[in-house]
């Protein structure tokens, strides 16, 4: 049976608490975990759930090493959760609010480091059908980019990514979703969305976090745009200047110049190589633990941290195996779900039919039969019973008398196969003429003199008259 023990709170906010527990197995097998539970009530906690789910999903099917790990989603007390990998580490935006920058060195490491990171995400395709991913962040800031006490990097929060799987719950392709402040301005203009924005963000990331100063909102227009560009990328050369070109690049007005990710993390590995301070290990073995040493603990609302809650076996990811209750768990409603063994199930009926329809034995079909020809008579074609026509032997010719010469026997020229007469046409039956009988057109004819001479004679009366008078 496995369980968790909740030992602290790590944080809390509007839907939730994130809790330090102890996942514990049958076999012995102990590890600590970060539980994210959500309390999530009204539309837009639904809302809130669906992409805490989607983004369980997605990270479980992602599994890179600069991405925060899912391990499984299960509920507790009727709370759907979350158990990821515990990562003790801050922040950027919160360790350079404590601390003050980084160096520019382990600033351009960092930086290197996530654009590989949205890069394989960028090209990231589906474990078993091989299908690519689709996925863009579209909310790459300093509070999304975590940095461990052993100088590790993760990329958080990816509930608002765009990506294509089949499990996915929320929609988002018409929402703009992220950070006003962090998106491109492509985006706003056109709400088109790619890869190139999570590379605008990481270089406002990296910008704000190197100078302590907020970028601003995006601009609309191209001019104005470059103009800010051209003004914050000098503020930013006074500090780091190998840091400016590359970040000029990554906020350029065009998506379509802008580095991908696998440049932007070879650009920023050099700026890396070629700049002073601290590296990365070394300067957040110190300043991450001395934001986690002076972080008070969040509030514990659910009532958790000293219990142990006991874990119904399921799938990590249902996107990673055939179990239908491993997805139905996953939706989040109810109590994990028991599927019962399936009965046998007889094999499927042919289209259209209820049971199996029979299979009849073949019949046999006869050959018509073949009269044998006369003796002396010529070679008879007949049909075979595979359909071609055959040839019947004619009878032998009779012996020569004794002293008579040999005398070839006649060769019967070739008989063609008979052709079969096409078949007769039903007889139409014929028009009758036009004219009629005999009988018909005299008696035709006959009306017709008839009417003309009384027209005729008509005429000579009238002019009798006329005469007379």
């Amino acid at each position: 049976m496995r369980q968790l023990t909740f030992l602290r709170t790590v944080g809390a906010g509007a839907f939730g608490t994130v809790y330090l527990a102890e996942l514990a197995t049958g076999r012995g097998f102990r590890r600590q975990v970060a539980v994210k539970v959500i309390q999530a009530q009204g539309p837009d906690g639904d809302m809130f759930l669906s992409r805490i789910r989607d983004e369980a999903r997605l990270l479980g099917l992602l599994q890179d090493d600069a991405i925060l790990k899912v391990l499984d989603m299960v509920q507790v007390d009727g709370m759907d959760a979350v158990v990821m990998e515990y990562i003790e580490g801050v922040d950027l935006d919160s360790i350079a609010r404590a601390t003050g920058a980084p160096s520019p060195r382990a600033l351009a490491e960092i930086g290197a480091l996530v654009a590989g990171a949205l890069h394989r995400a960028h090209t990231a395709r589906h474990p078993t059908d091989n299908t690519p991913l689709g996925v863009i962040h579209r909310d790459v800031k300093p509070a999304n980019i975590m940095v461990t006490r052993g100088g590790g990097v993760r990329l958080l929060d990816f509930g608002v990514a765009r990506a294509k799987f089949e499990t996915r719950e929320s929609y988002t392709g018409q929402l703009m979703l992220g950070t006003l402040n962090y998106m491109a301005p492509e985006y706003i203009v056109t709400n088109q969305l790619s890869p190139a924005a999570d590379i605008y963000g990481l270089g406002l990331s990296l910008y704000e976090t190197a100078t302590g100063e907020v970028y601003g909102q995006p601009k609309v227009r191209q001019d104005s745009h470059e103009r800010r560009l051209e003004e914050r990328m000098a503020s930013l050369a006074q500090g780091m200047p190998a840091l400016a070109g590359a970040v000029a690049l990554m906020l350029g007005w065009n998506p379509t110049t802008r580095p991908d990710g696998a440049e932007a993390e070879r650009l920023l590995w050099e700026v890396s190589n070629n700049s002073t301070g601290a590296g990365l290990r070394q300067w957040a073995q110190q300043a991450v633990p001395a934001v986690l040493g002076a972080r008070p603990p969040a509030a514990d609302h659910l009532a958790l941290v000293g219990r142990t809650v006991p874990l119904a076996e399921q799938a990590v990811v249902p996107e990673l195996e055939d179990d239908p209750a491993a997805v139905l768990r996953s939706s989040g409603g109810g109590p994990p779900l028991t599927m019962p063994t399936p009965a046998p199930v007889p094999p499927p009926a042919p289209f259209g039919l209820r049971t199996p329809a029979p299979v009849l034995p073949p019949v046999p079909v006869a050959a018509p039969p073949v009269a044998a020809p006369p003796a002396a008579a010529p070679p008879v074609v007949a049909s075979s019973s595979a359909g071609f026509p055959s040839v019947a032997p004619a009878a032998a010719p009779a012996a020569p008398p004794p002293g008579a010469a040999p005398v070839a026997p006649p060769v019967a020229p070739p008989v063609a196969p008979p052709v079969a007469p096409p078949a007769a046409r039903p007889a139409r039956p014929r028009p009758a003429p036009a004219g009629g009988s005999l009988a018909g057109d005299i008696f035709k004819g006959l009306l017709i003199g008839g009417s003309i001479g009384a027209v005729l004679l008509a005429a000579l009366v009238a002019v009798a008259l006329l005469l007379r008078h």
